[in-house]
């Protein structure tokens, strides 16, 4: 008869770590499961002999006399001759145990609902054959996205929301950030064996807008201005989340430059009257098309400029 190789059946090498150990005998004890191979004597052997590798080398204090003494550890343990005689007293205590068909540990899998469920098929719904009813456990959180414009994220707004077959009702507060997260509790996947229901999480996710950008409750945009304006300076009127506000450029106002106009940002998450601030890029506009008199009045200016 061959020699048991724990290590060859689960199939991971000498240094394999506990977590290596782990992940093996997961893989093929759902593999070999009888109750996945009914029938299959071939997969009920494998699946014993994978549990008794597991059940040896997962336990540091086995695995250490298994890698000294090979297949007779056992009997080292028990103060036995190493050799793997039948005499002695250890030889004969060995010879009459009574060993179980297969063991194994169903906290391996704590967290495989595919082996939960072989396991409470085969098993009847106790854990490893020990007469303990499956634990409670608590179902798992659902995800969902909620997108909305940034307009109602300025003022803040109340959606319905349909998920499947329910209907949820979405307050926002104004200020409402991208990525903000809300938790409506119990409205997730129920949980089995008596386990509270998970939660549903919702995203906050703010659309593109075609004028603004935000950075935290700041705004950013881009206003035109023409250039006689940002040449002399004057009043330009802009349009905010707020309201159209005037706004002041000083004379000489530079493309690109930018201004900031207080208070005219986003409102402070969960904070009464507070606000960012919108800054504005200016973009000065070369006209395209001269009517006579602007004509004469550039050339005017040309002269004066080359005199």
């Amino acid at each position: 008869m061959a020699s048991k190789d724990y290590y060859k059946t689960l199939g991971i090498e000498k240094n394999a770590s506990p977590e290596d150990i782990k992940k093996a005998y997961r893989k093929l004890a759902l593999q070999y499961h009888p109750d996945k191979n009914k029938g299959d004597k071939s997969a009920e052997e494998k699946f014993k002999a994978v549990n008794e590798a597991n059940s040896v080398l997962i336990d540091p204090e086995k695995r250490k006399l298994f890698d000294k003494y090979g297949e007779n550890w056992e009997q080292v343990q028990q103060g036995g001759p190493a050799g793997g005689g039948n005499g002695g007293a250890a030889g004969r205590q060995r010879s009459t145990r009574q060993q179980p068909p297969f063991s194994f540990d169903a906290s391996d899998f704590e967290n495989d609902e595919r082996f939960e469920d072989l396991f409470s098929q085969f098993f009847g719904g106790t854990q490893g054959g020990r007469g303990r009813t499956s634990r409670p456990r608590n179902g798992a959180d659902a995800e969902a996205e909620v997108q909305i414009s940034l307009e109602d994220a300025f003022s803040g707004m109340t959606r319905m929301l349909s998920l499947g077959t329910e209907q949820y009702r979405l307050t926002l507060k104004k200020g409402v950030r991208e990525g903000q997260q809300f938790r409506l509790r119990g409205k997730g996947q129920p949980g089995t064996n008596g386990g509270k229901t998970g939660d549903l999480l919702l995203n906050i996710r703010i659309a593109p807008h075609p004028r603004y950008t935000r950075t935290g409750n700041d705004l950013r945009c881009k206003q035109s201005v023409d250039l006689v304006t940002a040449v002399l300076g004057g009043k330009a009127r802009v349009p905010t989340l707020h309201g159209e506000k005037v706004m002041t450029l000083q004379s000489g106002t530079q493309n690109g430059a930018v201004l900031r106009m207080r208070g005219l940002g986003m409102p402070v998450y969960d904070t009464l009257d507070k606000y960012g601030d919108l800054y504005v890029e200016i973009a000065v506009e070369i006209p395209r098309e001269l009517s006579a008199k602007e004509r004469e009045l550039y050339e005017a200016l040309m002269a004066v400029k080359s005199s």
